[in-house]
């Protein structure tokens, strides 16, 4: 029975659309992916060595197999295939080499994707046109799968998006093709007030949907952890000024692949250690206070246990920290107060009182999260959407 699709206030400061109308389906074709789904394509990895990008695909790959089984066959189209080994997915490079696309991506580009059973956009915010140098690069490497995806017979669904910006007169040909989608996720209110449709709808980022945080122990002599990136051509002054003030502090790196190598931004704050992935991630030996640049750096610090401030240079930042609560734990890396940061790390690190707020908020905020996840993988799961 086709069922109108609605809506309610997330409480979380937006408002969430509750799943997609569902088409008159004949009664022997109805069911789930698990019953019928064989094969997925995967497309608009990037690479593991940015470990956002890396838990995005992981993401993607479990959420898949929660809703289609374990025994489906996946294929993956990523710019890094060689980092995504450890998944032991057949994969497809879509980053074209100076002789131009691999022949192999060639023919699946011209099969129109019409092997699969299920083509699924991964989480994350690659759809961007920003600056022409940015607009090039997303028309040479996501562009094919895009229009791909739009063109398949194939069901297709996008997972949770930032899209935009939509610059050069890019934007009426993105929504139109976005409208050939079955399924788009956005985690953001402006990407859904750009690009509003009838399978767009608002849901959070899938590193939220995943989020189980892990309780950690406060060690107040920990010193915060900076982790940073260059944007606009460098670490944006406040952010050295802020490091500055702090005087001792830790560092991370979130990503080494090509030209989103944190590493060298990371040092040119000087700090006093720079901790692994395992330090920090994996295996913290107490929480920390940890102000964070990159997004899936800041998520994947709060499900480890910390407590983050997030300084945001795209949209995608504000959306999460709205959906979980945190709206004043999240500023403008361009745009912000260094003595009001500094403020809140000081707070966070002295008051037990402000850390136990920050949990509880994070701890109300799950079970929304938890909406959340069942809706995307019912989308997933859904044989046809109006």
């Amino acid at each position: 029975m086709a069922t109108a699709s609605s809506s309610r206030r997330s409480g979380l400061g937006s408002t969430i659309f509750m799943g997609p109308k569902c088409r008159q389906t004949p009664q022997h074709i109805q069911g789930s992916c698990r019953m019928k789904t064989k094969r997925v394509l995967v497309l608009h990895g990037y690479s593991s060595a940015n470990r956002g990008d890396g838990l995005l695909v992981d993401e993607s790959l479990r959420f898949i197999r929660q809703a289609c089984g374990d025994n489906v066959e996946i294929e993956l189209v990523t710019s890094y295939p060689e980092s995504f080994r450890y998944t032991g997915l057949r994969t497809f490079r879509s980053k074209p080499a100076v002789t131009g696309y691999s022949r192999s991506y060639l023919r699946l580009l011209a099969t129109r994707f019409r092997e699969y059973d299920l083509v699924v956009g991964v989480g994350g915010g690659y759809l961007r046109f920003g600056t022409l140098g940015e607009t090039l690069k997303t028309i040479l490497v996501m562009g094919p799968q895009l229009l791909g995806a739009a063109f398949s017979g194939a069901r297709t669904v996008y997972l949770p998006q930032s899209i935009g910006p939509a610059r050069y007169g890019v934007r009426g040909m993105l929504k139109a093709l976005l409208e050939r989608m079955d399924q788009v996720w956005v985690r953001d209110d402006r990407s859904l007030d750009q690009f509003s449709g009838k399978h767009v709808q608002r849901a959070p980022d899938l590193a939220l949907l995943a989020l189980k945080r892990s309780t950690v122990d406060f060690d107040k002599s920990a010193l915060p952890v900076i982790s940073v990136r260059e944007h606009r051509g460098g670490v944006p002054p406040a952010v050295t000024l802020l490091a500055k003030r702090f005087g001792v502090f830790d560092g991370y790196v979130q990503s080494v692949v090509a030209g989103n190598d944190d590493s060298e931004a990371v040092r040119s704050l000087n700090p006093t250690n720079i901790l692994s992935f395992e330090e920090l991630m994996e295996r913290p030996r107490s929480a920390r206070v940890v102000v964070a640049v990159r997004l899936h750096a800041a998520l994947m610090a709060i499900n480890a246990g910390h407590y983050v401030i997030h300084l945001a240079y795209e949209r995608k930042g504000f959306g999460a920290f709205q959906d979980l609560g945190l709206e004043d734990y999240v500023v403008n890396v361009h745009d912000f107060s260094v003595d009001d940061v500094e403020q809140k790390v000081r707070m966070l690190l002295a008051s037990p009182e402000t850390r136990r707020d920050y949990v509880l908020r994070v701890e109300q905020a799950q079970l929304q999260l938890q909406h959340g996840r069942a809706r995307v993988l019912a989308s997933l799961s859904s044989e046809a959407f109006e």
